[in-house]
């Protein structure tokens, strides 16, 4: 209905392109809309449409004052190393709208702490279920980690990845704590669609909801010293603009 009254009293509105993009992909992935949702979508995108009709609109790319390429029919795709430099989209024979991610890792190992549509926090908690305060632990502790995941845009999202990058300190003691008598406490362990656990991860597949749904392992503190712990991360596994990080620092094991 949003989308809809904006291209009717303000179609240039900049919230048009994000709002289209999103709900023709719930309505790609979502089977069951209601008559409502179908009728008011199939309006916004058919004045879309008929917007668009006329127009035969094409874009260049720059990036610092350099043509890289150009988009239409096509994306545009390039591997070159765009990080920090300007980027300029000029388009012409009409509206386009455009969409853009950047993929890799930072030289320095810096990371943007951000929530895309999707919230992800970890908490360490003790074995009675209590939130440990600070990140600071005794050799041979065991520590429960939570890690919560939802929706910001109370959408259902398919397909998410959660991955906990362990501290060098850090080894996974249990992935599954049901099988835990002493952790029976944690009544709102959510089981995964499927979980893969290496030495220095564990990594999560799941569906993300509006309400808020928890995560629980089990780790032990094994080694001294103060160790970089990475952030969790949550990623659609089909939509990089779907995404949070969360919770870097350090652990300090005595």
């Amino acid at each position: 209905i949003t989308l809809n009254s904006l291209l009717e009293v303000d179609p240039d509105n900049i919230q048009i392109p994000i709002m289209a993009k999103h709900l023709s992909e719930q309505m790609k992935t979502r089977r069951y809309l209601s008559t409502q949702e179908n009728a008011f979508a199939l309006l916004a995108f058919g004045k879309i449409a008929r917007r668009s009709a006329s127009m035969n609109a094409t874009a260049t790319i720059s990036v610092n004052g350099k043509m890289v390429g150009s988009a239409g029919e096509k994306d545009f795709t390039t591997t070159k190393d765009i990080a920090g430099k300007q980027v300029k989209v000029q388009s012409s024979g009409g509206m386009m709208y455009y969409f853009w991610q950047i993929e890799g890792i930072s030289a320095d190992g810096k990371y943007v702490q951000e929530d895309k549509y999707l919230k992800v926090r970890k908490t360490f908690m003790n074995r009675n279920g209590q939130a440990l305060s600070g990140n600071s632990f005794k050799q041979n502790d065991l520590i429960v980690i939570k890690i919560t995941l939802s929706t910001l845009n109370n959408a259902t999202l398919p397909n998410v990845v959660l991955t906990d990058m362990l501290p060098a300190g850090f080894e996974i003691e249990n992935p599954r704590i049901g099988s835990v008598p002493e952790l029976s406490w944690a009544k709102d362990n959510t089981q995964p669609d499927h979980l893969d656990i290496r030495d220095d991860r564990i990594t999560i597949f799941t569906t993300a909801f509006g309400k808020e749904r928890s995560y629980y392992y089990l780790v032990r503190a094994v080694s001294k010293g103060v160790y970089t712990m990475g952030p969790v991360s949550a990623d659609a596994m089909y939509n990089g603009e779907y995404h949070s990080y969360n919770g870097a620092g350090t652990v300090r094991i005595e």
